[in-house]
């Protein structure tokens, strides 16, 4: 089965899946197939796994109180890579296809609130970085992916007087938009082209001029957030905040999911639903303390 979940990473790379989705599903795959080594012994074969082998692996995920995002995320890697099986012809039928999901309440992603988007940006302005300062600034301001960010070239970029854009050229499923750029996120990106320079590459230059990598973007916002005395902060959760702060401001899904590079409304619709934040302030209302 390894070499079959070898095949199926690169089905994923070549249909561009982002590359948070290839570590995902493949980081699922292996869960499973150590889950069935250890139980039956044995390696799985493809065409040995059986549906009462992906229920009783559910089971042992909520057995080990897996959160419920985490085994439904499980189940979904699972019946994406069966159904390709299906498809190459390796299978007759999808032992994952029925499974069914485990219920859960679901809240909106997690976004940092005003205060909290203060805090981070004071801890980011303290070190006077100017390429720091765009990077977090971008995140917050336009809801670019890591990797939309990372690709960009300083060609990718138009600033003028009273507006801006950013042209984000492969976003997920391969697609172009343009992003438009508020006063902040131009102002920002100004501080940094005067210290970075008009020369043609790479917007954020890495190691050997190459692009930075999403890796390094995510340790420099670990390192602010823990300045900020913040949790639970990556780029996707400064992604996320753009969206949710758009909503909250009365934004139509339409537009926030244009933005955004949603391909599907249901996914802009996510971000209607309250945060564990919003559920707290309710509940605090009725403290009689």
């Amino acid at each position: 089965m390894y070499d079959l979940v070898f095949e199926f990473e690169v089905h994923l790379r070549e249909k561009d899946a982002s590359p948070f989705t290839v570590h995902a599903y493949l980081s699922d795959l292996k869960k499973f197939i150590k889950w069935y080594r250890d139980t039956v012994g044995e390696l799985p074969e493809v065409g040995v796994v059986g549906p009462l082998d992906i229920a009783e692996f559910k089971r042992y995920l909520q057995n080990r109180k897996q959160k419920p995002a985490t085994i439904n995320r499980a189940l979904r890697s699972l019946k994406a890579f069966f159904k390709w099986a299906v498809e190459k012809g390796r299978i007759d039928q999808n032992p994952a296809g029925d499974i069914k999901p485990v219920s859960e309440v679901k809240n909106a992603p997690r976004a940092l609130g005003r205060k909290e988007q203060q805090a981070l940006m004071r801890a980011v302005q303290k070190s006077g970085r100017e390429r720091d300062i765009a990077i977090i600034t971008l995140l917050l301001h336009t809801g670019l992916r890591v990797s939309e960010l990372c690709a960009l070239n300083i060609d990718d970029v138009t600033i003028k007087e009273r507006s801006g854009h950013i042209i984000v050229r492969s976003g997920k499923g391969n697609k172009y938009r343009e992003v438009p750029l508020n006063l902040t996120a131009r102002r920002a990106l100004k501080g940094w082209l005067e210290v970075r320079g008009n020369d043609p590459g790479p917007l954020f230059p890495g190691r050997g001029g190459r692009h930075i990598t999403a890796r390094n973007i995510e340790y420099m916002i670990s390192r602010y957030a823990y300045d900020a005395r913040l949790e639970n902060v990556t780029p996707h959760v400064l992604r996320h905040t753009f969206c949710k702060s758009l909503v909250d401001a009365g934004e139509s899904l339409d537009r926030v999911a244009v933005l955004a590079g949603h391909a599907d409304l249901n996914t802009t619709a996510k971000y209607t639903r309250p945060t564990r934040k919003d559920l707290q302030n309710s509940v605090d209302k009725l403290a009689w303390e």
